[in-house]
């Protein structure tokens, strides 16, 4: 794409707008609830969360960060007991990789970047985590997800982009193979970033790996930042969050035609739970992320948006000033509760629903 220079000084300009403290708004020091949400600290940015299989516990992917927004930094896989609304780290054990690309590999001395994750029930009854991870290189690791006393996760396998692909979400398979949204380049430049944030142009698509084939890329599903994504196994069906593209799309599977679309501020995760899907949406402009400064927790205003799973219409929206939390990033139901993450927060959210 060639840059006209005046969008480029304008993108400059922005930059650094984006930079500066001004209106910068007033660090959280205290875990406290309130009337609009609870909130459970001792988190480092719990970008995504999935439920474990008997409702009792989260897995949390506690984020490091993904360029050109931030710099890449470590993360780890974490845990929440539901019932003692208690953090604890998660046992990960390695053993042989039977589940991704044989040259991939990983051990316990090296680096998690996790970003966003699923789980699901592999056709031959295990359970499969799924976790994107930009590092100790840009891949997704796949563990089992296992019980003894207390959930535990083996590590079995990985596949690595090798350079092709910038990640951020993915959904699983129940054969093992699964769809990832590629971002865009991984040496994207921040003013370009900013540029599409405001001329919506094409910066990505999803990609299927299958044991099989691979990595095949849906161009059909190309759009601006490609976010989270959620694979419907029982309509065929794909849901796709256009973050800088403020567009929710569902496809059908087989062709990757669209079926139906909503817009939506800067769509981020989408969770397919209780027979809808869920989306987090952000209600606050590119300019105002300035006045979070350094805060920890960067307590700007978002919102849920339950859809209907075959044609993304609208059923209800709910909106969070998120006074203390930070911006949120995914909501998940589980029996009568919502939980929330957040990509730069040291909590989880959740509310009775």
């Amino acid at each position: 794409m060639k840059i006209n220079s005046n969008l480029l000084i304008f993108s400059i300009s922005l930059l650094q707008l984006s930079c500066s403290d001004f209106n910068k708004m007033a660090p959280l020091l205290e875990c406290e609830s309130n009337e609009e949400l609870n909130v459970i600290c001792e988190f480092t940015n719990p970008e995504d969360i999935v439920v474990t299989p008997d409702n009792n516990f989260l897995i949390v992917s506690e984020y490091g960060g993904q360029k050109p927004i931030q710099k890449e930094k470590s993360g780890q896989l974490a845990a929440l007991d539901i019932n003692l609304k208690k953090r604890s780290d998660i046992e990960i054990m390695y053993a042989e990789n039977i589940w991704g690309e044989p040259t991939c590999k990983r051990n316990a001395n090296q680096l998690h970047g996790p970003h966003g994750i699923d789980l699901i029930e592999r056709t031959d009854g295990k359970y499969m985590l799924g976790v994107v991870s930009h590092l100790p290189t840009e891949r997704v690791d796949m563990y089992e997800l296992a019980k003894n006393v207390k959930w535990y996760l083996i590590w079995r396998g990985c596949v690595e982009t090798e350079g092709k692909y910038y990640l951020n979400d993915v959904s699983l398979m129940p054969d093992g193979s699964f769809y990832t949204t590629h971002m865009f380049e991984e040496d994207f430049p921040l003013y370009k970033w900013i540029l599409a944030n405001y001329l919506k142009f094409d910066t990505g698509f999803v990609v299927k790996w299958s044991p099989k084939n691979g990595f095949l890329e849906l161009k059909q599903t190309a759009g601006s930042y490609p976010n989270g994504i959620a694979v419907d196994v029982q309509r065929n069906t794909m849901v796709v969050n256009y973050n800088l593209g403020d567009e929710i799309v569902l496809y059908d599977l087989k062709s990757s035609d669209r079926l139906a679309s909503i817009n939506g501020n800067s769509p981020d995760n989408i969770v397919l739970t209780d027979n809808h899907f869920w989306a987090v949406i952000h209600d606050y402009k590119l300019t105002d992320y300035s006045s979070c400064g350094s805060n920890v927790n960067c307590s700007l205003p978002w919102s849920v948006l339950k859809l209907n799973r075959d044609n993304l219409n609208l059923i209800e929206r709910i909106p969070f000033e998120s006074v203390n939390m930070g911006i949120g990033t995914v909501a998940l139901k589980v029996d009568d509760t919502l939980w929330f993450g957040s990509f730069r927060s040291n909590r989880l959210g959740f509310t009775e629903y």
